[in-house]
């Protein structure tokens, strides 16, 4: 500090020093050639003005003074003293501190406004090299070290870090002797800008819209006032980029991964079929040839049975798999809900003879328009997933009845209650819930296409939140005929 001041005294001395040995030597010319007051006046003032270009106040105000003492004292009367008696002698002697003063004023203020000019002019240049640097950048770098790297060769830091709050982590390139990587995690956690002068360190937090996205951190800077307000616009901006980048990342595997998922379902539905039903054939042969004993064919009607169930079950996975893939066009007929239901019951009690179903209807004769097919298969999804969710030793129930313009069906079981988390995501595509998913086999596949084709009739699936507790009931809705006569669906 004592070199800087060093440094800057000597320049103003000379200058002043000169002025007045200029203001001296216009005395001294002046007074031994008679030069008149006016003259004396306008040669003071010119150097009291070239003096104060200088923008230095205190010796600008020495050198009017000097100048206003030497006119006073040799050339306005009376002469060899600083008495004035003319009033308008003593104004002109302050026309050279208001000149002095004036001047000095205008040029600190264009200085000022100079720097500022180079200030903006240098953090202008200094964002644009920023942008285009990291515009370059590929889309998994702009928040990595890359990015660090363009900040810290354009800012001539020493070390800059970067806190990214989606990922918690902190970034850091360059050398820190100040642990930057903590303060800017700190910054982050307090939500607050930080300049420490002592550490040359500044941190700056990362704002989207209201929200705070991370922080930067710069070492080795001169002051705070060097980092632009753009600098942490642009690390949001590309903390942001990379968030995107990530997330469409993730979108675009999901959607890979749930096309490759469909389609090994279909081609395992497709594998699973052509065996089983050789087994079909060869049971059957078996049990119409004269060889067999009683428990033979006992046994042999077991593996039938069972055989058929698996063909079953391959034939449904394998039309929930090809319903996933294609729209949902329904071949509507006149259908009467009623005796479709009975029918599935009929099916599942006889596969699950150990289980209590039972049907309520109250409207025997309810019909709607309804692809029977299409429907039975999303009936008997509902139905396998209240066999296979609930308590081994509890009742099923299926209610029909009609509400209004539409006919409603409700599959109930007792068993563990859904979590409020999993009944916003039952219907989703491939979804389990987080409770079952590692007790009961499944795909999590059925609930969202017996939705489509639900809502491809028009109608709605959903579960029934207003249950008992221990109960789950999902509510099925579809538009019922009006006038049968006519056969004109009244959507819900």
């Amino acid at each position: 500090m004592p070199v800087k001041s060093t440094r800057g005294f000597w320049p103003q001395f000379r200058s002043l020093a000169a002025s007045i040995l200029v203001i001296a030597l216009l005395t001294t010319a002046g007074f031994e050639l008679h030069f008149n007051n006016a003259t004396v006046v306008l040669l003071f003032l010119l150097v009291v003005v070239m003096h104060a270009l200088t923008g230095r106040t205190l010796a600008s105000m020495i050198v009017a003074m000097f100048a206003a003492a030497c006119l006073d004292f040799f050339f306005l009367p009376p002469i060899f003293s600083f008495r004035v008696d003319d009033p308008l002698d003593g104004l002109a002697l302050s026309v050279f501190l208001i000149v002095a003063l004036v001047v000095t004023w205008q040029v600190s203020r264009v200085r000022v406004e100079a720097q500022s000019a180079r200030r903006y002019s240098t953090e202008v240049e200094q964002v644009y090299d920023v942008a285009v640097r990291l515009l370059l950048l590929k889309p998994e770098e702009v928040a990595g070290a890359p990015a660090l790297k363009v900040f810290l060769e354009v800012v001539g830091c020493t070390a800059v870090s970067l806190f990214d709050a989606s990922t918690a982590e902190v970034v850091m390139e360059g050398t820190s002797l100040h642990d930057l990587a903590s303060r800017t995690r700190e910054a982050y956690i307090f939500g607050k800008d930080t300049d420490e002068p002592a550490c040359d360190t500044c941190v700056r937090c990362l704002k989207i819209g209201n929200a705070t996205a991370g922080a930067i951190g710069f070492e080795g800077v001169p002051t705070a006032a060097s980092i632009s307000p753009a600098l942490p616009v642009l690390a949001a901006a590309a903390v942001e980029r990379a968030r995107n980048f990530r997330r469409a990342a993730r979108e675009e595997a999901a959607v890979q991964a749930e096309t490759f998922r469909t389609a090994i379902l279909d081609a395992l539905a497709h594998e699973f079929k052509t065996p089983l039903a050789t087994i079909l054939a060869v049971v059957g042969g078996l049990r119409e040839s004269e060889r067999m004993g009683p428990e033979e064919i006992e046994m042999a009607g077991i593996i039938e049975s069972e055989t058929s169930r698996l063909n079953i079950l391959a034939t449904r996975l394998l039309r929930l798999a090809r319903l996933d893939r294609e729209e949902v066009k329904p071949r509507i007929k006149s259908t009467n809900v009623a005796a479709l239901v009975d029918r599935v019951v009929r099916r599942y009690a006889a596969q699950f003879p150990e289980r209590r179903i039972s049907v309520n209807c109250q409207c025997p004769s309810a019909e709607a328009p309804a692809d029977r097919e299409l429907l039975d298969l999303a009936l008997a999804q509902l139905l396998d997933n209240a066999i296979k969710y609930s308590i081994p030793d509890s009742a099923v129930t299926i209610d029909v009845t009609i509400e209004g313009d539409c006919v409603a069906i409700r599959v109930r079981n007792q068993g563990g209650s859904i979590s409020l988390h999993d009944q916003e995501r039952i219907f989703e595509r491939f979804y389990r819930g987080t409770e079952v998913r590692n007790l009961i086999s499944g795909v999590g596949l059925g609930l969202y296409v017996a939705r489509k084709i639900v809502v491809s009739h028009g109608g709605r699936l959903s579960l029934d939140k207003s249950a008992p507790p221990g109960a789950v009931v999902f509510f099925l809705e579809l538009p019922a005929f009006r006038n049968i006569s006519h056969h004109v669906p009244v959507h819900c």
